[in-house]
């Protein structure tokens, strides 16, 4: 099975639709990390981490951006992972490859 992301969350029932005929699953998050605003957009990894690990519930996408922010240079969402892997697994949720779940 194929997953697709629309750019920016943006879609319409008619892009759903073109994409499922293309054979593919549209998937969205359920939280944004928001990591990619960087430090220059107010936030720190611990803002970063805090918001996914308290947004927490069965099922949750997380976006996270793994590149660095153009304004400041900064990789929030990299540098707060294993912070909020950590986290999650403290409230004893795993993690699995969406793959298998839309199996």
């Amino acid at each position: 099975m194929l997953l697709f992301r629309f750019p920016f969350g943006v879609r319409t029932d008619a892009d759903i639709r073109v994409v499922n005929d293309a054979g593919y699953v549209p998937v969205r998050w359920t939280v944004d990390s928001l990591g990619w605003k960087g430090t220059s957009g107010g936030l720190d990894v611990g803002a970063v981490t805090d918001r996914v690990v308290s947004a927490a519930v069965p099922g949750q996408i997380v976006l996270m951006h793994m590149g660095t922010n153009p304004d400041d240079g900064t990789t929030l969402d990299a540098d707060a992972l294993p912070a909020i892997i950590d986290g999650l697994r403290t409230r004893s949720y795993s993690f699995v490859d969406p793959v298998d779940v839309v199996r």
